[in-house]
């Protein structure tokens, strides 16, 4: 398993159509994302690798296609700056553990990274797979959150890991 940098890339581009518009893979997010937007959301993601931000490649086999993407962000949902953290996996790569890896493997770069103090995950009540996640990660579920996103009202569970610390979870 290898996390490589999101690029500018055709490749990224493709990886970035086939789960933003996927209509199974963004039922929890509202729906699929219009085609059109697509590459106005792969440039943002390579510019903000590019200014430092964490957005990778989910590499499950060396030389292989990538299975999904995973990030960090900062983002304002409350008016203070936190870092935000999110993963997709392609459908027909689901179920295979990707996801885990990647997460632990995301985290143990994070505590390794004095800018992060802690992650924050806000995925949709109704995600059973995401939030088995953050609960095999150690996260903490502080709460629910509804956020407006792409004209959708999503209903969010707010979950947060303290990643200031070396241990390792999961």
């Amino acid at each position: 398993m290898e996390l490589v940098d999101y690029t500018d890339s055709d490749a990224d581009l493709a990886l970035t159509e086939a789960l933003e518009c996927d209509p199974a893979m963004m039922s929890e997010l509202g729906g699929p994302l219009p085609r059109e937007q697509v590459p106005a959301l792969h440039r943002r993601r390579a510019e903000g690798v590019a200014k430092g931000e964490w957005w990778f490649k989910i590499i499950p086999e060396a030389d292989g296609p990538a299975a999904g993407t995973i990030g960090v962000w900062e983002s304002q949902p409350e008016g203070s700056p936190i870092h935000e953290i999110g993963w997709m996996v392609l459908p027909e790569s689901q179920g295979r553990g990707i996801a885990s890896a990647a997460l632990g493997m995301l985290i143990a770069r994070a505590r390794s990274d004095p800018r992060y103090q802690r992650l924050h995950a806000f995925p949709a009540v109704t995600n059973a797979p995401s939030n088995a996640l953050c609960r095999k990660f150690g996260f903490t579920l502080s709460g629910r959150r509804d956020f407006d996103f792409r004209d959708h009202t999503l209903h969010c569970n707010h979950w947060e890991l303290d990643v200031s610390r070396a241990d390792d979870q999961g």
